[in-house]
């Protein structure tokens, strides 16, 4: 897993933590989502640790990054290291199949999007799948 998967999923793992299930797949989804929560925290402070450095300012002040710029570049090409970075979460110990069963049980829904973030953090993914960036193609935003 790399950071830029953890930071595209951030937001999809929120999602399906508050769709109801079976217990025991919903405590396992907890556990895992409070671990990529934990992945991102670190990852945002580096992320604002680097924005502060390019622009030189104190961490803690305000900063605004013009499109176009220097800085800009300079912050994209920060960014695309951060996101490159591997973690060392492994995994989640769940069949993909099986938690889309149970989400579906329950009519709660999960876009296209939401599962193309979440498939690559299970171990059985489905041969079908592409292994690298989501469908619109921006791994890191």
């Amino acid at each position: 897993m790399n950071c830029g998967q953890i930071a595209d999923s951030i937001q999809a793992w929120r999602k399906i933590s508050g769709i109801n299930m079976k217990p025991k797949i919903a405590l396992a989804i907890l556990k895992y989502t409070k671990k990529v929560s934990d992945e991102h925290v670190l990852i945002e402070k580096q992320r604002i640790a680097m924005i502060h450095d390019i622009t030189g300012t104190e961490p803690g002040s305000e900063v605004t990054i013009e499109p176009d710029t220097e800085v800009f570049k300079a912050y994209q090409n920060g960014a695309r290291e951060i996101c490159a970075v591997e973690t060392d979460l492994g995994p989640i110990d769940l069949n993909f199949e099986e938690v889309i069963n149970a989400v579906d049980e329950k009519n709660e829904t999960l876009s296209v999007s939401d599962l193309a973030f979440l498939e690559p953090f299970f171990a059985d993914r489905p041969p079908n799948l592409p292994d690298d960036c989501p469908p619109d193609g921006d791994c890191c935003k």
